[in-house]
This record gives C-alpha cells, structure tokens and sequence, in this order.
C-alpha cells in the first residue's frame, strides 16, 4: 500500500523529528519523480502530519528544498572529509580520495546533486544556511589545495581558483555519469575506475608530474 494512503493515526514529532521527517519524505518524492510536480501538502502527506503542521516549519516548497540542499551539502562535506581521514599518506592521495568521494555521494544520489545545483531555489539569500554549506564545501576544497601547496606538492596559483578547477572536473564526471551519458554508468567498477582517472588528472595539473 501507498505510503500516501495508509489510514491510522499521524504520529507525533518533536520540532526537529518533524523537520527531518519531511526532508526525507521531500527526498523520496524528488528521487521518484524530480523537484518540479511536488508539492509540500504532499510532502506533509508522506511525512504522515498535517500540511498545516509542515508550513509552521515551511514557508513553502522551496523552503523545504533549500533545507534539504543544505543537508546534502553537509553530508557531502562531511563524506569527503570522512575519506581523506581514512587515506594514510600524503596530500595527494587524500584529494584523490575526496574527490572519488565526491563521485560516488552524486551516483548515490543523483536526484539530490540536481536539486543541490540545480534552478529549483531560486533566490540562495534567503536561505544563510544553505550558503553556509556551500560555501564550507568550496572552503573544504581549497584547504586540501592550500595544504598541498605549503607541502611543495602542487603548483603555486590561488588556492581558490584551483579548488574551482576541481571541483569542476569531479562535478562534471558525476554529473555525466549520473544522467547515463557515459557507457557504464550503472556499472559500480567503472565509477570506481572513472573517478579514479579523473582524479589522478586533477592531481597530474597540480603537481606537473
């Protein structure tokens, strides 16, 4: 049965179990059918509570997606730092692992990388939060590049313009790979070796070996 019409009694959330509640439900909806045909009455739905209990934490749809973005730019900060720790060695290696990490959150959820760059929030002002964790991610970057430059492991330049350059070129891979533009897409040992070459050209321009 629908999870839209199971009958019973709504359960009851505390705020932030609310919030969370229609994240994941709006995550669902989006991954099913993309941002533009949901709405958030039916995002209270699947959440199971009232649309009138969702707009006391939302203005509206896009404020939910605003929220959403923001969580996934956090979890995605939060993977790349995560794989850069578990890489012993150099800076090198751990840009190579952050930026695999980076393929691999997009082919895992290629509906929230969408949302996440895509024209479903128009205005970013409105929502600080979501600056913040974009801004956190481009900031990750440019740390790993900076780190390297101090080390004498990669060229001089603006750390800043080389961590937009990076962040291009693993992006792009896992964009193309999530709209099934390349051969293998659905293949999890050619992401694996795709993000691997990518990578390893990044690190190629930043080190001129």
């Amino acid at each position: 049965m629908n999870r839209s019409t199971r009958p019973g009694k709504r359960p009851a959330y505390h705020h932030g179990d609310l919030k969370s509640a229609l994240r994941s439900a709006a995550s669902s909806l989006i991954a099913e059918r993309g941002v533009d045909t949901v709405s958030l009455r039916e995002i209270a739905q699947i959440a199971g509570v009232s649309h009138t209990a969702a707009y006391r934490h939302y203005a509206d749809k896009e404020a939910v997606m605003a929220d959403l973005a923001e969580a996934g730019f956090r979890e995605l900060n939060a993977s790349m730092r995560d794989a850069m720790a578990s890489i012993p060695g150099g800076v090198t290696r751990k840009l190579q692992a952050a930026g695999s990490a980076y393929v691999h959150f997009g082919v895992a959820q290629p509906h929230l990388l969408q949302l996440m760059f895509g024209a479903a929030i128009a205005d970013w002002k409105r929502y600080p939060g979501l600056v913040e964790a974009s801004d956190a991610l481009y900031a990750a970057l440019t740390e790993i590049i900076t780190s390297g430059q101090e080390k004498g492991k990669f060229r001089a330049g603006d750390p800043a313009e080389l961590a937009l350059a990076a962040w291009s070129l693993v992006h792009g891979l896992a964009l193309l790979i999530c709209g099934r533009r390349v051969t293998g897409s659905d293949d999890a040992l050619f992401v694996e070796r795709a993000s691997q070459r990518v990578t390893a050209l990044l690190i190629e321009g930043l080190t001129g070996k």
